[in-house]
């Protein structure tokens, strides 16, 4: 019996991402999704809370909750690709896949790093608002922006994966929707600080030049305000979501401003998606077995 012929990994995982970009690129409704998501969130809710808020540790609200709306562009984007599993089970796509000799990490890891290339698409979106509302960072802050943006990418779709391993059709895309992308959005201090002054006055209208040399030394709001400390169970959720520390380094990418311990948002951000993408490559197997 002819053995079964070597197949490159590398091959294998640039046909796969090749297929997620194709089929991104035929689907329109995923752009004007991320178009309409931050005319929702960034601009109406940016401006009109913004106006009663004024400000958040000396940020206007719309500068603040920028990195959030890429965050909610990027877990929709994410669990979208790999919502996509369910349909190529049913086609038998996923089983001549799993059954050829391909390896099964360099499918799962095409399929992933299409999922976090569409989200670093869809989450560059907000940026083309960010120079109306002063959020645009220099060069070396914006690569590190689309960095973080990339492995959210990859950590978000390999948990689709894994949540699509247990869905048997598509109409289970809106519990999912609104039991695991909106939980993760805003249990991650996406719209809310973890702590720190809201409604500043003042510390906007100093000069920019002044307002840098303040922030050096850890302040960032003067003038009367309102000191947020939210309730210690939504604190551990925060704590317990994997998504806050990678926003939380996507702020500082953006604003140079964060709330968490940096180690641990560079282990979260760089070290736990690629464990994330061998399991999402052990339940893409299981998942095709165990139909």
């Amino acid at each position: 019996m002819t053995p079964a012929p070597r197949v490159s990994f590398l091959a294998v995982a640039g046909i796969m991402w090749k297929r997620e970009m194709l089929r991104y690129l035929r689907d329109r409704s995923q752009f004007f999704g991320g178009v309409s998501r931050t005319v929702l969130w960034l601009v109406i809710l940016g401006f009109g809370l913004g106006a009663s808020l004024r400000e958040i540790e000396g940020y206007t609200y719309a500068q603040y909750i920028l990195p959030g709306v890429i965050t909610l562009n990027v877990l929709f984007a994410s669990l979208q690709s790999a919502i996509a599993l369910v349909y190529d089970r049913e086609v038998g796509l996923l089983r001549e896949v799993i059954v050829s000799p391909a390896p099964i990490l360099a499918v799962a890891l095409g399929k992933v790093l299409g999922g976090a290339t569409i989200s670093v698409i869809q989450g560059s979106i907000p940026l083309l608002i960010a120079p109306f509302i002063d959020g645009l960072p220099s060069l070396p802050y914006l690569l590190l922006a689309w960095v973080v943006m990339f492995f959210m990418g990859l950590l978000l779709t390999s948990l689709g994966i894994v949540i699509a391993a247990r869905l048997k059709t598509f109409e289970g895309f809106g519990a999912i929707s609104n039991g695991v992308i909106l939980p993760l959005y805003f249990l991650s201090g996406s719209i809310f600080p973890l702590r720190g002054i809201i409604g500043g006055i003042g510390f906007l209208q100093i000069p920019e030049a002044l307002r840098e040399e303040l922030r050096r030394v850890g302040v960032y709001a003067i003038g009367g305000g309102w000191v947020v400390q939210l309730p210690w169970w939504i604190e551990v959720l925060v704590y317990a979501n994997p998504v806050s520390y990678q926003l939380d380094l996507l702020r500082f990418a953006l604003l140079r401003f964060q709330q968490l311990p940096m180690m641990a948002d560079l282990l979260v951000t760089f070290v736990l998606p690629p464990i994330a993408v061998v399991i999402a490559a052990f339940m893409m197997r299981r998942m095709v077995q165990t139909r």
